[in-house]
Parts: C-alpha cells; structure tokens; sequence
C-alpha cells in the first residue's frame, strides 16, 4: 500500500484554493472543476470542494452518487479542525520564506522557532483558511 495524497476538504474552495498557490507558488492540476485540485509539490496535495457535492446531491437526481454515500457525506458532524496532523514544507532559505509569506497577508503566522534534539531545527507555523496547520522548516536561517 502506498499513500496516494493528502486532501483538505473544505466549504472556502476558492480561498483554500488560492491560498496553496500563493503559499507554494504554482498553479494546482484542475480534475474536477469547482470540485477537486491538485499540487505537485513533492507529494500531492489535494483539495475537495464539499460545496460541489452537496449542491450535486441536492439538486440533481443522485446519478452521480450511491445511498451509502449520501447518507454519509448528510451525517451531521461537528465543526471538524485539524489538530492531529500537520502538513511539513521544507525551505532552503527560511529567512526568505518567512518573508515572503508573512507579505502575503493570508494566514496566521508564528514567530520563526528552534528546537534542537538531534540536530538544530528552524521553523514557522502558518494557518491556512480552514486552520490546517503548515510548518515550514529550512536552512540558511540567520537569526535577526
């Protein structure tokens, strides 16, 4: 078994959407337009718009989905937030990165951080629209 990749579901799709292309700047491969996107970067990122299938469930004739489905994708479920994992992006200048995305203006960003168990480790943290959490590490860091 492999992992085929990692996806973000989502009700903000075009936020989510933009988000990742400024963060990773490139441009995600279209599959399903308004509904799934993803970016090659190193593995694949992916990004469902649940907006897609609910409108499709509730104004067409269910052609597209079984019972099984719909009766778990109606499921009420509380607000769900990513805190068990953490997407990891590496950076070979961090000081650069960190600059950049701070710029951006598009998310909540840490303060850069440093750890050193088995070696020495920089990093910043980064909220996406959704409140996935984006660690971002990297060499070159030069503390100011």
């Amino acid at each position: 078994m492999e992992l085929c990749c990692t996806y973000i579901e989502t009700n903000k799709f075009e936020e989510v959407v933009s988000f990742y292309e400024k963060i990773l700047q490139i441009k995600p491969n279209v599959y399903t337009k308004n509904r799934w996107i993803e970016f090659e970067c190193g593995n694949k990122l992916s990004i469902y718009n649940k907006k897609f299938d609910e409108e499709k469930i509730n104004n067409d004739n269910n052609v597209y989905y079984n019972e099984a489905y719909i009766r778990d994708f109606n499921k009420k479920q509380e607000k769900r937030v990513n805190n068990i994992i953490t997407l990891n992006f590496y950076t070979e200048d961090l000081n650069q990165e960190y600059t950049r995305i701070k710029k951006l203006h598009i998310g909540e960003v840490s303060e850069i951080m440093y750890v050193n168990i088995t070696e020495p480790y920089y990093y910043f943290t980064v909220k996406d629209p959704e409140g996935n959490l984006l660690e971002i590490c990297g060499d070159n860091y030069v503390e100011k």
